[in-house]
């Protein structure tokens, strides 16, 4: 094709086109070959979001972000083509299919590479808007194994573009299940939408469910505009799920993207604190954990069996993204009823603002919930309110001594951790009763 490149078998195919891997003459070497049909040519929408993945992925230059190699458009029938690496390995959603639960050092080796592919696409004002499973490629290399391909751009939205909005109701294309409040709502968005849906993926990877799911898709944006997850370790407790782990999902799924972390940096950061703060479990603790490869029955939003090939299986996943797309963007109308009618939007979706006023509303919410849970009778909400406390402001020390009196009986090490950080944030208060609970010093 093109007279570049030898196409050697087809991989993948659908309503917009299809799929092939094939062979690039001048380097020799294999790429994946995505054609739209001919067809299609004459629909604005569909070539604009062909154009955008192309466009949005070429700016990336990452090593955990899928290479644009060519974009053109064939000679012979005038169709659109993208040229892009060939990557083999499996996605996040059959490594969840196949390996859950996925132990926790390598699952935060995993999202960390996902995170850096993000920080990279929004240091050039490129957001994602579409990340799910799906979308995250995982290749056991010699030299590297769990490499990750963040795929499909298909959807992403460029900050900086000067193109027209391809229509009204663009900025409420996503999947439900993975979408921000912001995004649900059709409000302004940023990178931390992203890092929302790499909460969502993190839930889903830890427990083996969504956080939110429903019969269709409105009663899900319902959800994450409106309902607080289950804190993990509620939703499946035999899952070998830290209280650090639990603490950090529950900060990136803030309704107010002021709450979450702000960067995908800084979200990488915290996510690799996690395996140096926890150390290896119990034998009692890892007794519990429940067999390799066994999903919760409850399991939601496992689809359809996967095909044989992983290659094939990946290319498949880009068609059938474009029709879930088609019909989120049918939801707009459906959607608008989420969004308030008149004057400023709620708290919990008010546009952030940077600096101590956002800290001093995390620090009162998080003080709420310590006394709430001071109050209750019932450990595990409790506990369930203290992990939120920490997860909106992590510099509460009385939230880290309670939640350490807490978890004292049945996880030492993790009372350990958080009766530390409660002597580190407040030695004055703190610093002696820690050290008489510990035999410290």
């Amino acid at each position: 094709m093109a007279g570049r490149f030898k196409v050697e078998e087809l991989i993948g195919q659908g309503g917009m086109g299809k799929v092939y891997r094939a062979r690039h003459l001048a380097l020799d070497r294999l790429v994946c070959l995505k054609m739209l049909k001919p067809t299609l040519l004459e629909d604005s929408s569909v070539v604009g979001r062909f154009e955008r993945e192309a466009l949005a992925a070429s700016r990336l230059n990452h090593p955990n972000s899928i290479q644009v190699l060519d974009f053109g458009r064939n000679d012979t029938d005038g169709s659109l083509y993208i040229v892009m690496e060939y990557v083999q390995g499996k996605d996040l959603r059959l490594v969840l299919r196949d390996e859950w639960p996925v132990p926790e050092e390598r699952l935060c080796n995993i999202m960390a590479q996902v995170l850096a592919a993000l920080g990279e696409a929004h240091a050039h004002n490129v957001i994602h808007r579409d990340l799910k499973p799906e979308n995250v490629m995982v290749e056991q290399r010699r030299d590297h194994p769990d490499c990750v391909k963040v795929l499909d751009f298909g959807i992403a939205k460029m900050l900086d573009s000067e193109l027209p909005a391809l229509t009204r109701s663009d900025a409420v294309c996503g999947t439900p299940q993975y979408m921000a409040p912001e995004q649900a709502t059709g409000a302004p968005l940023d990178g931390r939408c992203d890092l929302y849906a790499v909460g969502i993926m993190l839930y889903q990877m830890v427990t083996g469910q969504l956080p939110f799911d429903g019969p269709n898709s409105m009663d899900v944006l319902t959800r994450q505009v409106n309902e607080a997850p289950v804190p993990p370790r509620r939703k499946q407790p035999n899952a070998p799920i830290s209280a650090a782990m639990e603490a950090l999902i529950l900060r990136v799924l803030s309704k107010d993207p002021a709450l979450r972390p702000q960067s995908a940096e800084e979200f990488r950061q915290l996510l690799l604190a996690i395996p140096r703060r926890n150390p290896a479990r119990g034998s009692e603790e890892q007794s519990a954990t429940p067999a390799r490869g066994t999903l919760p029955r409850t399991s939601a939003h496992s689809g359809a069996p996967a095909p044989a090939g992983p290659v094939a299986r990946a290319a498949s996943h880009w068609f059938g993204k474009f029709a879930a797309v088609c019909a989120i963007v049918a939801l707009a109308t459906a959607v608008a009823i989420l969004r308030p009618r008149n004057g400023p939007r709620p708290p919990a979706m008010a546009a952030s603002t940077a600096g101590a006023p956002a800290k001093a509303v995390a620090a009162a919410r998080a003080n709420e919930l310590v006394r709430r849970a001071a109050q209750s009778a019932d450990q595990d909400l409790a506990r369930d309110l203290l992990a939120q406390a920490i997860a909106i402001d992590s510099d509460n020390a009385e939230a880290h001594f309670r939640l350490g009196g807490l978890l004292l009986g049945s996880d030492p090490a993790g009372a350990r951790i958080e009766y530390q950080a409660a002597r580190r944030l407040d030695p004055a208060r703190y610093g002696d009763e820690v050290g008489a609970i510990l035999k410290e010093p």
